[in-house]
């Protein structure tokens, strides 16, 4: 009696492999409920889907947001907001009063002169120098520069600054093709000057 018992009970957990409406199941009737409703969940006769039935997305899914339009910055359940933001109309309004008042006590910032590339590494050399170590913070390098910047510049042609640029260009491409490091370069170059590099390789290469 025990074994057919046992044998009963295998036989109802092998039901509960198939879910309800199942065509497997034993008690498969197609015009149930339940095998309905597995049909709509499981049978696509034009092929596969994108979202699965009663997905939020999907297309057949009762309220779904697909016709909704998705503009960038926009949320279509909230048009009233303001694109990007987020705000209330009467939020809007309170940055926009804001930002005209700080408008009126903005400064413009003054334009900073050009430097000379050979000014500014004879100064990091100073302040390497002064400092004792040869990598600058972030701090001390930006102490170098507002000096340079605070310094009163003279009032120079703009031609004759391509002509300086122009000279350092040339003497650095001299170093560098003669294998010269290039902070060995610039350190030449800031010392004893474009023109006087030039007119001493142009010599050398004139006598080889």
């Amino acid at each position: 009696m025990a074994r057919i018992t046992k044998g009963l009970e295998a036989g109802a957990r092998n039901d509960d492999a198939f879910p309800p409406g199942h065509p497997a199941r034993h008690d498969y009737d197609p015009k149930s409920a339940a095998a309905m409703e597995w049909v709509r969940q499981n049978v696509h006769p034009l092929g596969d889907r994108d979202f699965p039935v009663d997905h939020p997305k999907a297309a057949d899914t009762p309220g779904n947001t697909n016709v909704l339009e998705w503009s960038a910055g926009v949320d279509p359940r909230n048009a009233h907001l303001e694109p990007f933001t987020g705000r209330t109309p009467e939020q809007a309004a309170g940055v926009a009063q804001m930002s005209a008042i700080a408008s009126l006590a903005a400064a413009e910032s003054p334009v900073l002169q050009p430097l000379n590339a050979m000014e500014v590494a004879e100064a990091m050399n100073v302040k390497r120098n002064a400092v004792g170590h040869d990598v600058l913070t972030a701090d001390e390098y930006s102490e170098v520069m507002a000096e340079l910047h605070r310094r009163p510049r003279p009032d120079v042609n703009p031609e004759q600054i391509r002509e300086q640029i122009a000279a350092q260009h040339q003497a650095l491409t001299l170093l560098l093709t003669r294998a010269y490091p290039r902070e060995t370069a610039l350190n030449m170059i800031s010392l004893e000057g474009a023109e006087s590099i030039i007119k001493r390789f142009s010599a050398e290469a004139k006598g080889a």
